[in-house]
C-alpha cells in the first residue's frame, strides 16, 4: 500500500509518469491497421482493426503503443493510431466550418457534404459526441446535408450500421440516423438494422482465453478487392469477419459452425472471403471441429469444382491441396462411395471447364490414396 502511495504521489509531481488510457482511431488510408503481439513490426499479427472501430490504447515514450480492441490486446505503432478527442474537436470544428461558409459556392458545399458522410463512416462516435456539442441551428443545418448525399458512391448502410452500433448519452443522437434513414428512402435503399456488435460473444469463443484456434493469415486483397470491402460488406456473417479479425477463437458451437456454413452461399461477391477464411481455418482446426470441416470440404468441391480448381492455379487465394485431399478422402472414406464422386466430378468437368481435365485427375489420384485415412 504505501508503495502504491508513494508511486501515486512521484505520479504527481511529474517524477513518475503513470500511463493513461486513451480511446482512438486507427490512422491507415488502407482503411486497416495491424494488431501486433509484440511491440515491434516484425511481431506476429493477431489481429486488425478497420476504420470506424475505436480502441483503448497507452501512450507512452516508445513507437509502439499497448493497444486493448476488444478480446484482444496487442500493439500498434503510435503513427497509426488518432486520438478520439483530437478528433472529435476536428469535425467539431469542421461542422461550424460548414455552416459558416457561402451557402452560393455550390462546388465547396458539395465537397463538404461529402467530407461530412465520410467523417461520420470513419469516426461515428466521435462524429456523434461533436454534434451533440454543437448548437441547434447548426445541428438542423447538418440533419438537412445528412438526408440529402451530394454523392452516389457514399455507403449509407455501412454508416448507418456503424452508428446504431455505438452507444451514447446523448439524446440527440437518433436525430443523424433519423436523417441517414430520409436519405437512403429518397435513393430507393432499404436499410438493413446491421448492428456490429463485438461485445457479445460466448466464452468459449472469447479468444483471450486461448487463442491457438484464431487467425493467423491475414492479407489485404481477395479478388481484385480490398479485405476491407469484405469486413464491410452487409452480407457477410458477423462472426467470420470476427474471425478475421482475430477477434474469434473456433469452438465446436453452432456460432462456428454456422460461419464454416456460409461457405456455401450461392453469392458470388462473399464466397471468396469465406473461402480465404475457410482455408485459414483448415490449417488449424482439430477433433469435432475437422470432422464438421472435412464435409464441407467434400460438400463445396462438389457444388464449386470449377471455382476450386481456378483458385488453386490462379493462386488468387492460398489452397492446401493436401489438406483439402486429406479431408474429402477421409469424408467419403470406401472405395465405392469415391467412384460415385467421381463419376460426379466427371460429368461436371466435362460440362463446365473441360480445360481442367488434367487438374481433376491429379486431385482424384490423390484423393484416392488418402481414403481411409
Amino acid at each position: 500500500m504505501k508503495i502504491l502511495q508513494i508511486t501515486i504521489f512521484l505520479s504527481l509531481i511529474g517524477i513518475i509518469p503513470l500511463k493513461s488510457q486513451e480511446l482512438g482511431y486507427i490512422n491507415d488510408s488502407d482503411g486497416f491497421t495491424n494488431l501486433r503481439l509484440e511491440p515491434s513490426g516484425k511481431s506476429d499479427i493477431i489481429g486488425i482493426i478497420i476504420s470506424g472501430q475505436e480502441f483503448t490504447y497507452y501512450p507512452d515514450n516508445t513507437d509502439w503503443w499497448k493497444v486493448d480492441f476488444n478480446y484482444r490486446t496487442g500493439f500498434i505503432h503510435k503513427s497509426r493510431i488518432k486520438d478520439l478527442i483530437k478528433v472529435k474537436t476536428e469535425i467539431s470544428q469542421f461542422f461550424q466550418e460548414f455552416y459558416s461558409i457561402d451557402r452560393n459556392n455550390v462546388e465547396l458545399g458539395e465537397v463538404n457534404n461529402e467530407k461530412l458522410f465520410l467523417l461520420t463512416q470513419d469516426y461515428p462516435l466521435a462524429t456523434w459526441t461533436a454534434f451533440c456539442e454543437q448548437r441547434k441551428e447548426i445541428q438542423v443545418f447538418l440533419i438537412s446535408e445528412y438526408e440529402s448525399p451530394i454523392h452516389d458512391l457514399i455507403d449509407l448502410q455501412l454508416i448507418y450500421s456503424r452508428l446504431i452500433s455505438k452507444k451514447s448519452s446523448c439524446s440527440e443522437t437518433y436525430k443523424i440516423t433519423d436523417a441517414i434513414k430520409i436519405a437512403a428512402k429518397n435513393v430507393g435503399l432499404k436499410l438493413k438494422d446491421l448492428q456490429i456488435d463485438y461485445t457479445k460473444l460466448p466464452a468459449e469463443n472469447n479468444p483471450k482465453t486461448k487463442y491457438t484456434l484464431t487467425n493467423k493469415n491475414f492479407t489485404t486483397m481477395i479478388k481484385d478487392k480490398p479485405i476491407t470491402y469484405y469486413l464491410n460488406h452487409p452480407d457477410i456473417d458477423k462472426y467470420s469477419k470476427m474471425y478475421y479479425q482475430g477477434q474469434f477463437q473456433l469452438y465446436d458451437n453452432s456460432e462456428t459452425f454456422g460461419f464454416l456454413d456460409s461457405l456455401m452461399t450461392q453469392n458470388d461477391d462473399t464466397r471468396p472471403f469465406y473461402f480465404y477464411v475457410f482455408n485459414s481455418i483448415l490449417s488449424i482446426s482439430d477433433g469435432a471441429l475437422s470432422e464438421y470441416v472435412s464435409g464441407i470440404c467434400l460438400d463445396y468441391f462438389k457444388k464449386y469444382t470449377c471455382e476450386f480448381i481456378t483458385y488453386d492455379k490462379n493462386s488468387e487465394i492460398t489452397v492446401s491441396k493436401s489438406t483439402w485431399t486429406d479431408f474429402i478422402g477421409w469424408q467419403l472414406y470406401t472405395k465405392s462411395e469415391y467412384n460415385k464422386f467421381t463419376v460426379t466430378i466427371d460429368k461436371k468437368i466435362t460440362n463446365q471447364c473441360h480445360d481442367f481435365v488434367k487438374d481433376w485427375n491429379t486431385l482424384k489420384n490423390e484423393i484416392e490414396t488418402k481414403l481411409n485415412k
